[in-house]
């Protein structure tokens, strides 16, 4: 019961990891006009994504 619950959290999160993704370059960085504003804040997101998929995934080999 435990693992289900911190791997719907894992998931919770992801979906708002990906919901920023979207929504932060349009609105908080809409007043930076260099690229690598959004470019820096997609990178962190994407580690941050890739982490949370480890951690839901990892135990799908038992």
């Amino acid at each position: 019961m435990q693992q289900n619950k911190s791997k719907t959290s894992w998931g919770i999160l992801i979906v708002l990891l990906i919901l920023s993704a979207f929504i932060l370059p349009y609105s908080v960085l809409s007043d930076v006009q260099t690229w690598y504003g959004s470019f820096l804040l997609w990178g962190i997101i994407g580690i941050l994504i890739i982490i949370a998929n480890v951690m839901v995934t990892k135990d799908w080999g038992k």
